[in-house]
């Protein structure tokens, strides 16, 4: 069958029996967000809290296994309740979708049966291979299938920024990407014959492989195609609201018109959450046709119609109490207040590439665009004074193949480093300080290690510029926890921010601020940060359409490379946007994956 010929007759059938497949989807999503992850968040905290492990981090992965065996055993623990649980949800939604496209001759309950018979039946292997399946191949298809269970099974942005900076590791990224689609298509069988037919995994793999010979097109060419309808369909609607808007802000009923727009767009967004699950199972199902007893492809049966009045019934008043909930939201968001108002601050003390990294020159342009702090990196020389220098390295800025720990401070600020077309002298942070201070700039400075870093960096660093630093009201962050706490022992009133790379689980610390990387940040982090008393700074946030999902979910910061143009966002959804601008930024916010997170 071609590819918009399965999409047309999935569809169709889709629309048919909404109501079944709508319900089954969207009450799975219900007890995994509403149930399961806030169990397996306590669990986790608790865990921590009875081991006193403040944090979770990859820099502190070797000293949990080490000093707290029982914290990793139960860790480990529960990750693989989590990998249980996406295996009971794919297997489910799996029996679930079947059974609809046979006429549900089965119940919820039987259903409920059969895939703890699917779990219970498993062999290691087949859970072995599960894992490798979703964490390598699934998260390239998150657009059309994805599970709150495994929102943190990503790789950061800064990680795929820094690879892709480089020919040889983009290369093989590209290549790595192309594999895993070709391989995830062509075992796309392998989940429904273990989950519906009790197949070994060896076996199942081996018939996956035999079935999708010269099939790779096909099922490939299916999943394109519901992507590009899926998105058409979207923007479609997105955009007739958006006009619409437009038209009813001119008049007397602009917030009421906003509001059942706006809550138009949410209920659209977890129908259509709905529909691409279907529709990706529809494919993962159509490879396993030939396995069937019946012809379920055909899609020629019809559900009894009392079956489906009920559940269209259920379903509508289901929507209807959560639109009721919504209202007050979408009231409070209309009228600016769900809408924080981030500080800016400039990355490595540039916008734009409009100077080299970390020097004065690039600071004082910077600093007349007024961003509220300047971000900029310290590192220990030699001598052990303190150098404003991003990389350990000099091969990149200076193209000196020598490291900054191995030279002092007089000879680091005799070296030109180049970027951007410009050229600037390496700065002390002394100067960079002064400087700083002289154009009435403040600065978020980051202490990074290096091969020279001493054990009581903290204590000198506090000696030498801890009074200009609370003077000038400047803040610290390090990704170096022993740092964080250090500075606050020897000085309480600094501001110090702990760096996180990754939102594992929320960390409880004395820091009192989190910069964490965006990738992985959520609504959830944010409100137990705020209820601690400690700020979010998020990083990098160089695009608009993540600054708007920064600013919808309340960090209090962001970090940036294009200064710029997000003050020229972050003024127009705060200095008195209309009604269609606040549901343009909504939109943003609206995707596919966050919905399901």
């Amino acid at each position: 069958m071609q590819a918009w010929a399965f999409w047309r007759q999935n569809t169709r059938h889709f629309w048919q029996h909404w109501g079944s497949y709508v319900s089954l989807v969207f009450m799975t999503n219900i007890v995994i967000s509403y149930c399961a992850i806030p169990v397996f968040g306590w669990l986790t905290a608790t865990l921590l809290k009875w081991q006193r492990i403040p944090y979770v981090s990859y820099t502190n992965v070797g000293n949990i296994l080490l000093k707290h065996p029982l914290a990793a055993l139960g860790l480990l623990a529960i990750l693989l309740a989590i990998v249980l649980l996406v295996y009971w949800q794919f297997a489910f939604l799996l029996l679930g979708i079947r059974n609809i496209r046979m006429g549900r001759p089965r119940t919820t309950r039987e259903l409920l049966r059969a895939t703890v018979s699917s779990l219970t039946g498993a062999s290691p292997s087949t859970f072995l291979f599960f894992i490798g399946y979703f964490l390598v191949v699934l998260p390239f298809g998150s657009v059309l299938f994805t599970t709150p269970l495994l929102n943190k099974a990503k790789i950061p942005a800064f990680i795929t920024s820094y690879l892709m900076a480089n020919p040889l590791w983009a290369t093989a990224l590209v290549l790595f990407y192309v594999g895993a689609i070709y391989l995830g298509i062509r075992l796309i069988g392998v989940l429904p014959l273990m989950m519906l037919d009790g197949y070994h995994s060896r076996i199942a793999i081996q018939e996956s492989w035999r079935a999708t010979r010269h099939q790779f097109w096909k099922y490939f060419s299916r999943i394109l195609v519901t992507l590009a309808m899926v998105t058409l369909v979207v923007a479609a609607i997105y955009l007739i609201i958006y006009c619409g808007q437009l038209y009813f802000d001119g008049t007397k009923i602009a917030l009421l018109a906003a509001t059942l727009n706006l809550l138009l767009m949410e209920v659209i967004t977890e129908f259509v959450v709905c529909y691409s699950t279907i529709l990706f199972m529809a494919v993962i199902l159509s490879s396993h046709v030939d396995h069937e007893p019946t012809p379920m492809m055909r899609l020629n049966f019809r559900e009894p119609a009392h079956t489906k009045r009920r559940t269209r019934v259920i379903i509508t008043l289901g929507l209807v109490v959560i639109s009721g909930l919504l209202v007050t939201f979408n009231l409070v968001y209309l009228n600016g207040m769900a809408i924080s108002k981030p500080l800016t601050i400039s990355h490595r003390g540039v916008d734009a590439g409009n100077g080299v990294q970390n020097t004065i020159p690039a600071l004082i342009k910077t600093s007349r665009e007024h961003p509220d702090y300047v971000e900029m990196d310290i590192q220990e020389t030699k001598d052990h004074q303190f150098v404003v220098m991003h990389d350990t390295n000099l091969k990149s800025l200076a193209n000196l193949n020598q490291s900054v720990g191995d030279l002092t401070l007089k000879q680091l600020t005799r070296i030109t480093v180049s970027e951007n077309g410009h050229q600037a002298k390496i700065p002390s942070f002394t100067a960079y300080l002064n400087a700083a201070i002289a154009h009435h700039q403040k600065l978020l400075v980051e202490i990074k290690t290096n091969k020279a870093t001493t054990a009581d960096l903290p204590q000198r660093f506090i000696a030498q510029y801890g009074d200009k630093l609370l003077a000038n009201h400047e803040q610290v962050h390090t990704l170096s926890y022993r740092i964080m706490t250090a500075l606050k022992r020897q000085d309480p009133q600094q501001f110090v921010s702990y760096i996180l790379p990754y939102n594992l689980t929320f960390p409880y610390t004395d820091a009192n601020a989190y910069t964490m990387e965006a990738t992985t940040l959520n609504d959830n982090f944010i409100d137990q940060a705020a209820k601690n008393h400690q700020r979010v700074y998020a990083w990098d946030i160089d695009d608009v359409t993540l600054l708007d999902q920064m600013m919808f979910l309340g960090v209090n910061g962001i970090i940036t490379d294009n200064l710029h143009e997000m003050q020229q966002e972050i003024k127009s959804n705060t200095d008195h946007p209309s009604y269609a601008s606040l549901l343009l930024t909504f939109m943003n916010e609206l995707s596919l994956e966050t919905q399901m997170q």
